[in-house]
């Protein structure tokens, strides 16, 4: 697709989808990574052992700063991106529901058509055995068939059997009438969720355009930096590059730990879409994969859908928390530091296999490279939540629709949900702007070791790193396999 740049100042922007009230924070330069060591600096330093060493410290500060930086300005990206995701699943269910009520239309017309040949018919039976005012004139002079129901409605020597007649063929046409009131209406709801979604992809693409801006501008400082780190140190680029990405995922795991040991059975701390992580994965560009193919994600909407295409609606979490526990009701608004989430309900039996999440993983690691498009669900162009979908459709198991929102939900409404603490590879990672399912707006296969595979966004596609920001993950994972 075509991504029209446009200036994006440093602030809060918003999108409003389907009522979908989408507030970004960027970045803005109070943020700006440190100045690095210039060239001559770095080379001033190699000759000393102690200089060189601070040398390096500062240049992996710089590192992490720019790798923040760019973190930030993605998820920018990956928020518009399922604003228009949910716009898009919504239009499907408009199409869908239209067309369900375009088959119940038919299908009622038909039957309507019977009812109304069996009055015609009657009119003629008690035409000719004596029916007083009824007459054959009624079959020629009546407009249509509810004209014909009226007119025989009228007459005062109806039978049992002719009123019971009558009576169906009214309640046939009323169906009919009113699935035609019910498409009409569904008519239009279409119409406004198809401009909707035009709106929303063209909102994303221009969130992107200005996105990849900013983090290219990181990238190409990354990839000095990690020049100068080899040269510093006598390595090559690229073994720079594996070893800081190393680094990343050990801070994730860290950072990881920390944070559900400190919440006790894994409260989010939810910091919104502008909260700063103490830890960071790595660059997308040159500095972003721990091996040559490697993961990321999609937007925010703020709503939670209606129901998702596939399987069937999941029930939305219980109520006053962050991450809302898998019950039928609409979850709470969450308190600003860090609220409680109710523990998952008991799991439905179902059947399940470690070895379809290592499928699974398998799968996902197998699009490594492929580009991101918005909506993508393969085989050649991914969305973070079409990825999902499709790695475990590939092992036979839903995930309830191509939207990070639903998929949630679902896990949430078959008791598929386990803390984040006891995280296992396999387990799908949720990334949410106001630390409830309500505010997901990216999410991974979570591979191990602080590492992930997604499909990040456009000018990214799909990767594996380390992961970034915890600060932003759902404290419950879903285990769509394995032992819960």
């Amino acid at each position: 697709m075509t991504l029209s740049t446009r200036s994006f100042s440093c602030g809060i922007a918003t999108v409003a989808v389907l009522g979908i009230g989408l507030s970004v924070v960027i970045a803005g330069p109070a943020q700006a990574a440190p100045s690095a060591p210039s060239w001559d600096d770095v080379k001033a330093a190699k000759s000393d052992a102690a200089d060189a060493q601070q040398t390096v410290d500062e240049l992996s500060d710089r590192l992490t700063s720019l790798q923040t930086a760019a973190d930030r300005a993605g998820i920018v990206e990956q928020q518009a991106g399922q604003a228009y995701a949910l716009a898009a699943s919504q239009q499907q269910e408009a199409k869908d529901t239209l067309a369900d009520l375009s088959a119940q239309s038919k299908r009622a017309k038909g039957k309507a058509d019977d009812s109304a040949g069996q009055v015609a018919a009657l009119v003629v039976e008690l035409s000719r055995t004596g029916g007083g005012d009824l007459s054959t004139t009624m079959l020629t002079d009546a407009s249509d068939s509810g004209d014909l129901l009226y007119r025989v409605g009228t007459m005062s020597h109806l039978s049992e059997r002719s009123a019971t007649i009558l009576a169906q063929a009214r309640s046939d046409q009323k169906t009919v009438d009113s699935l035609a009131d019910q498409q009409s209406v569904a008519t239009t709801a279409l119409s406004k969720a198809t401009e909707a979604t035009k709106t929303a992809f063209a909102t994303a693409n221009d969130v992107s355009a200005d996105a990849q801006a900013r983090v290219q501008k990181q990238q190409d400082q990354q990839d000095e930096v990690l020049r100068q780190l080899a040269y510093l140190k006598g390595t090559s680029v690229s073994t720079e590059s594996a070893y800081w990405s190393a680094q990343q995922a050990k801070a994730a795991e860290t950072a990881l730990a920390a944070q559900t040991s400190s919440s006790g059975t894994g409260t989010a701390s939810g910091s919104g879409a502008s909260g700063t992580s103490t830890d960071n994965g790595t660059s997308n560009g040159n500095a972003s994969t721990t091996n040559p193919s490697a993961g990321g994600g999609s937007g925010s909407g703020t709503t939670t859908p209606s129901r998702p295409s596939t399987p069937s609606k999941p029930s939305t979490p219980a109520a006053p928390a962050p991450a809302p526990a898998p019950a039928p009701a609409k979850p709470s608004t969450p308190t600003p530091s860090k609220p409680s989430t109710p523990a998952p309900s008991t799991p439905a039996p179902a059947p399940s296999s470690p070895s379809k999440a290592d499928g699974a993983i398998s799968y996902a690691r197998g699009q490594l490279g492929k580009p991101y498009v918005l909506g993508g669900a393969g085989p050649s162009t991914w969305d973070c939540s079409g990825l999902v979908m499709m790695a475990y459709s590939s092992q036979g198991i839903a995930t309830g629709g191509h939207n990070v929102v639903w998929q949630y939900n679902y896990f949430g409404s078959i008791g598929r949900l386990v803390p984040l603490s006891q995280r296992q590879p396999g387990d799908i990672l949720f990334y949410s702007s106001n630390g409830t399912a309500s505010g997901g707006y990216h999410d991974s296969i979570y591979t191990g070791n602080g590492m992930m595979v997604e499909a990040a966004r456009p000018g990214v596609g799909v990767v594996e790193r380390a992961v970034w920001t915890p600060s932003q993950l759902l404290p419950y994972v879903a285990r769509p396999s394995g032992s819960l």
